[in-house]
Order: structure tokens, then C-alpha cells, then sequence
């Protein structure tokens, strides 16, 4: 049988919820505001949805301008930590639990990059999106952020495994790498006034100390730091911050992003 397509979600992101908002926010939290600020609808008073919302952080940036927002996730878990505090619904982006044009403007802030079919969400949210409404959607580009690979690399030495859920994602991720692909599966979906750009993007995450907890937050090293024993991690995260500080690099991530209307 055939993997759902969002599986890599249920697996890897099953408790993922307080060290995502402890740590991997600080990276998401100013990537939602950079997409939720090329959204070409006024916000004030606006019906959004923060699709894959996780805990929150595109529906934060949709709240400070103005929106009613409600969030909807995959993981209930994740509900529940949402910083947001919106109505909310636990439910998969390929079915989502709302008439059609519902919403003035719908986000999926790196949600699609999940999906092994990433057209499916889009098209859904261009369902649930009214006429004319603006559908955003934020994945990451396929240039890799130094950083990344630095922590990867010393989590590796500290006998860190890629897990198998993580490989299936990120080969999932790259059909979204380039804003030709995302602008290609916009028009698939039926949105109008497509516009796709890659940017890099400062997210004002300079020092190490910040980096490390972004990236430990993530669920694919977060488990791992978890099951080590206090000086073990204390051992771990010292190394992370060293080898940040000595490649002198901060984290500016290539993102793709969209903008487009329902038709």
C-alpha cells in the first residue's frame, strides 16, 4: 500500500509541538510575516486560514494585521500549542472541513513541501478561498542554508541517523524548490495572478546561541536531543554553537514564495 501523503507530517511531527515553539519558531515566526506581508488583499477585518498552521506562527502575523483567523492542522498537538489561540480544526490540507470560498484569504506557510502530491493542497485551498481571494503558500528553495548542514554534520558525529520520514520529505520538498515549480503547480490548481519568487530571506538570526536553538528545534533533531542524557546534550548542543561560531555564518533561508487568487 501506498504511503499517505501526508505521512511524513504524521510521523515526524507527532509531539512535536513545545520544542517547535520553543525553537524552530524563531526561524518560522519572521518567515510567515515576510509571506503574510506580499499578501495583495487588505487583512483588516479579513477571513483567513492558516492552513498546516502548526502552532501558529502565519496565524500570529495574519492576526497582527487585522484577520479573524482560524488554524487547522494535521496534529491536534500542535493545535494546542497554537500561539495564535483561533478557532481551529484538526484536519489534513488535501480535505479540509470548510465550504468552498469560505475564506477572504487562505496561507500555507511550508506545508505543501510535505505533501507528496503538493498540487492537492494548493487546489484545496483555492476551493475553500472565495473568488477572487488570495491564496499564499511559502516553501523552502533547494540552495541550502550553510547552517543546516553545519548542525547536521556534528549531530552525525554525535551518532544522530537521518530518519527515514525526514528523506521522504525533503524528496518531497524539492518539487517545490524553484519558483518555476511552484508557479507550474499554481496554475495546475486553476489560481490566477500567479506570482512565485525565490528569495533569500534575513531573518535577523545572527547569533550561534539562536541558530542552534532554531535547529534543534526542528522534529528531525528535536527527538534525538531529547533521548540524550543531560551531559550528553549539554555536550551536543556546546559543539553545535561552536561549530555555528566558527563558520561565521547566520541563517538567511532561500524561500519560494506565492502569491495568486482563487479562480
Amino acid at each position: 500500500m501506498s504511503p499517505a501523503p501526508a505521512d511524513s507530517a504524521r510521523v515526524g511531527y507527532n509531539g512535536a509541538a513545545d520544542a517547535w515553539a520553543g525553537g524552530a519558531s524563531l526561524a518560522y515566526v519572521p518567515l510567515a510575516r515576510h509571506l503574510v506581508a506580499a499578501c495583495p488583499e487588505p487583512l483588516l477585518g479579513a477571513i483567513a486560514l492558516d492552513a498546516g498552521a502548526g502552532t501558529g506562527a502565519a496565524g500570529a502575523a495574519l492576526h497582527e494585521r487585522g484577520a479573524n483567523v482560524v488554524s487547522s492542522d494535521l496534529q491536534g498537538d500542535m493545535l494546542r500549542g497554537n500561539r495564535c489561540r483561533t478557532d481551529a480544526a484538526v484536519a489534513d490540507i488535501i480535505a479540509l472541513p470548510f465550504r468552498a470560498g469560505a475564506f477572504d484569504v487562505v496561507v500555507a506557510a511550508f506545508v505543501l513541501n510535505h505533501l507528496d502530491r503538493p498540487g492537492l493542497g494548493l487546489t484545496e485551498m483555492a476551493r475553500v478561498c472565495r473568488h477572487g481571494g488570495a491564496v499564499l503558500a511559502s516553501s523552502f528553495a533547494a540552495t541550502r542554508a550553510p547552517v543546516k548542514t553545519i548542525v547536521d554534520n556534528v549531530a552525525a558525529a554525535h551518532g544522530w541517523v537521518v530518519p527515514e520520514w525526514y528523506e521522504t520529505f525533503r524528496r518531497r520538498a524539492a518539487q517545490l524548490s524553484s519558483a518555476e515549480h511552484m508557479a507550474e503547480i499554481a496554475h495546475q490548481a486553476g489560481l490566477g495572478d500567479v506570482a512565485a519568487t525565490e528569495t533569500e530571506i534575513d531573518i535577523g538570526l545572527d547569533d550561534p546561541h539562536s541558530i542552534a536553538r532554531y535547529r534543534l528545534g526542528m522534529p528531525q533533531l528535536a527527538a534525538f536531543v531529547s533521548a540524550l542524557t543531560e551531559t550528553r546534550r549539554l555536550a551536543f548542543e556546546a559543539d553545535v554553537v561552536a561549530a555555528i561560531a566558527a563558520s561565521g555564518e547566520p541563517l538567511r533561508p532561500a524561500v519560494v514564495e506565492l502569491v495568486g487568487r482563487a479562480a
